[in-house]
């Protein structure tokens, strides 16, 4: 079976990978869509994420639908020809997080292509790629595999969405790459009263303008105009860049005691924490999500103009292309793989 494995910062193979039999509560796959998300850029650009560095080869992708194939001996609500989509996430179930039912937070979290942990957890970039019973969430017979696999994005952006607790609230999203589209979309879908998306890319503007009923803000005037008056004080912002220089722009152009969600990945940077203090201002984290996947599936398949988010797709076996392109934000916004046998 191939595999999409990452050795090393831009040393990304299709490596055979052995195929073993199911455990009673199996279930193996045939890959369909396989979307290439932030994470999966990271690791082929930079060999980590954040504190997550690639120590030994391990196979990529988080983001899939895809045919059951094969079930095992004890599977009970998936079948062999069901389409589903897959929930990543594989918390303990034991820890003092997830018996306060903050699995999200999990102390001993695997999720699948995830470098944080050694031995590494596997992703699931496989022609047939084997995932938990309890992973799989079945599909109607006749949904759209390809916008199906935005749901795992989907439900990080809904998760930030509802930390943020944007209902009727003015929200500002910085960046408009996928997650900074989605969580757009999210935002509108849980009430916000306007959404605003700022970027530094006119290209990544005009996409999200297309996908979301947004008004859009070059990122490199957005404070200066809130400051002069022009544009009124954010009560959110959703933080989707993992700029610093957004971080500060957000926390200038919050309204006092607002709050920011900060959902992208922040590079080590000076932030201005005095803003922090003086505003009384709310600053949370937002990690994957907590028990968004399911609502995340539905508000998906809902909404069909989501599919061209998909901006490229690229046949299974294809490597340095597929992600190349993935890195070109002007260009593209979501980039997925597809495996014609099982994704027709």
């Amino acid at each position: 079976m191939k595999s999409y494995v990452i050795h090393g910062p831009r040393d990304l193979r299709i490596d055979e990978k052995e195929e073993h039999s199911l455990a009673e509560d199996e279930v193996r796959l045939g890959l369909a869509y396989g979307g290439i998300c932030g994470s999966d850029m990271h690791y082929y650009q930079d060999g980590k994420v954040g504190h997550s560095i690639v120590k030994d080869p391990m196979v990529l992708g988080h983001e899939l639908t895809a045919v059951v194939l094969e079930v095992g001996q004890s599977v009970n609500g998936v079948s062999v020809g069901d389409r589903v989509v897959i929930n990543p996430s594989l918390p303990c179930g034991k820890c003092a997080m997830c018996r306060q039912g903050e699995e999200n937070v999990c102390f001993n979290m695997k999720y699948l292509g995830s470098a944080a942990k050694r031995p590494h957890t596997q992703g699931a970039f496989d022609e047939r790629p084997v995932v938990k019973d309890h992973q799989c969430v079945v599909l109607p017979a006749n949904a759209d595999l390809k916008l199906a696999a935005l749901a795992e994005p989907y439900a990080i952006a809904l998760h930030a969405a509802n930390l943020g607790d944007v209902a009727g609230k003015r929200v500002l999203v910085t960046g408009a790459g996928t997650i900074g589209t989605l969580a757009a979309v999210a935002a509108l879908e849980q009430g916000a009263s306007e959404v605003h998306v700022s970027d530094i890319h006119q290209a990544a503007l005009e996409r999200v303008r297309k996908l979301a009923d947004v008004r859009t803000l070059d990122a490199r005037d957005v404070e200066e105009r809130v400051v002069s008056g022009e544009l009124a004080f954010f009560d959110v912002v959703l933080e989707a860049s993992g700029a610093p220089q957004a971080f500060n722009t957000a926390l200038k152009v919050l309204i006092p005691k607002g709050r920011l969600i900060q959902v992208g990945f922040l590079a080590p940077a000076e932030l201005d924490m005095n803003s922090i203090l003086t505003k009384e201002l709310i600053i949370r984290g937002a990690y994957r999500f907590l028990n968004e996947f399911e609502k995340a599936v539905e508000s998906v398949l809902a909404k069909p103009a989501l599919v061209d988010a998909v901006s490229a797709t690229y046949e299974f076996g294809v490597t340095d292309e597929a992600f190349e392109a993935s890195l070109n934000k002007q260009q593209h916004l979501k980039v997925m793989i597809h495996h014609e046998a099982y994704g027709a």
